[in-house]
């Protein structure tokens, strides 16, 4: 059967015990990391072709859980560019890369990218990147071209210039696309 987080809910906790028990330890990390499995259905992406994805929510809602396992999703595809934009420099680095919803904290041990704080980017083992921005500087945003990119906390970005230049950057690929997570101002 094939098992999501509201069947399991539905399940005592004896039962769910015994489904969880008889797993092997591999299928156990497997499920840890299974993001659709643990996801709430407004967690989950659009099913229909979408370009800009809008999260805007309160604290608590999974708004960074979501953007981290947009990249992650994203990176499985080889040689991907993605753009991780943030307000500041320092927010990209200890939310969207090293946060406990980050990142590096949402990728299997086999799939965690190597990140290179000095570079400001992740780079998987199958050749896709992600590059850390600040929409402080919107100028670093001239030039770079990425297929996917997440942009923080988009409502307190000071510059409006910011978003013009990462969309502007946005195509490479069939369907580029942006996931922006953000709490209302």
């Amino acid at each position: 059967m094939n098992w999501n987080a509201k069947s399991l809910a539905l399940l005592s906790q004896h039962d769910r015990g015994k489904i969880l028990a008889g797993l092997s330890q591999d299928e156990r990390l497997a499920l840890m990391f299974h993001w659709p499995f643990w996801a709430r259905e407004a967690q989950l992406p659009p099913p229909t072709e979408w370009l800009v994805w809008l999260i805007q929510a309160g604290r608590g809602f999974g708004k960074t859980r979501i953007g981290a396992e947009g990249v992650r999703m994203w990176a499985q595809t080889p040689h991907t560019r993605i753009a991780l934009v943030a307000r500041t420099a320092a927010d990209a680095r200890d939310v969207m890369v090293e946060g406990e919803s980050g990142i590096l904290a949402v990728c299997p041990p086999g799939e965690k990218p190597i990140y290179q704080p000095s570079k400001r980017r992740l780079i998987w083992p199958n050749g896709s990147v992600a590059t850390t921005y600040s929409a402080e500087e919107p100028n670093k945003l001239r030039g770079p071209q990425h297929h996917k990119a997440w942009a923080d906390e988009a409502a307190a970005w000071r510059y409006e210039d910011a978003w013009d230049q990462l969309m502007f950057g946005l195509r490479l690929g069939d369907r580029p696309q942006v996931v922006v997570t953000t709490t209302p101002k």
